[in-house]
Formats: structure tokens, sequence, C-alpha cells
């Protein structure tokens, strides 16, 4: 009886833990035009996705249908003017290959790249 009350207070600690770390974590949305290749060679397609920038572990996450397709690692960099606009920057490192260096937002003042 003693263990199985430990383990239920366990159980609720955790699941407090991870529900506090996705609060702290601000979540956006995007609509990539094109495929595109993050720093590290990972392929994000085309499309709409859930962006999840986690500013304490330095760490972006690109969300479609509930599902984790991309996790990268990146760097928020605060400026004193608002974004007018969603927007991501890509260079061009190829033909045909688009490597996405940063994101913005509408109406916050970070910049979030995404380093090599």
């Amino acid at each position: 009886m003693f263990g199985k009350t430990i383990r239920v207070i366990l159980l609720l600690g955790v699941g407090v833990f991870f529900f506090a770390s996705l609060a702290l974590a601000k979540t956006n949305t995007i609509n990539v035009g094109h495929d595109v290749v993050l720093p590290d060679g990972q392929t994000l397609k085309a499309g709409t996705y859930n962006v999840v920038v986690d500013e304490k572990l330095d760490q972006v996450q690109f969300i479609q249908r509930s599902v984790v397709v991309v996790t990268h690692r990146c760097k928020c960099i605060v400026q004193e003017k608002k974004n007018d606009a969603d927007s991501i920057l890509t260079n061009e490192e190829a033909p045909n290959k688009q490597v996405l260096k940063e994101i913005r937002f509408r109406g916050e003042t970070r910049v979030i790249t995404l380093p090599s």
C-alpha cells in the first residue's frame, strides 16, 4: 500500500513537471512554402507547422498533427522593434537547397536563429 502511494506521488510530480515545461515554451504557427533543410541536414517539408521554442533549452521543435517532425537547437536574439510579419530566412547553399537560418513571428521582438 505504501509503495503504491509513493508511485502515485512520483507520477503526479513527473506530470506536473512535464506540463510546467510545456507552459514555459512559446508556441507559434508558421507556413513553410517550400522544402527547406536545417543546418544539421534534416529536411523540413513544405507545410504548416506549430513551432515550439524553448529558450531555456535553446531548442526549437516543428510539429505537425501533434507529431514532432524536427527538433533543432536555436538561439533567440531580442531586438528593439517588433517583427511586422511571420517570416523565415533561408540561404541557398546549392542549387535547389535552401537552408533555414532564422524564423520571425509577427508581434514578437525576438529572432530565432538556427546555428550550424
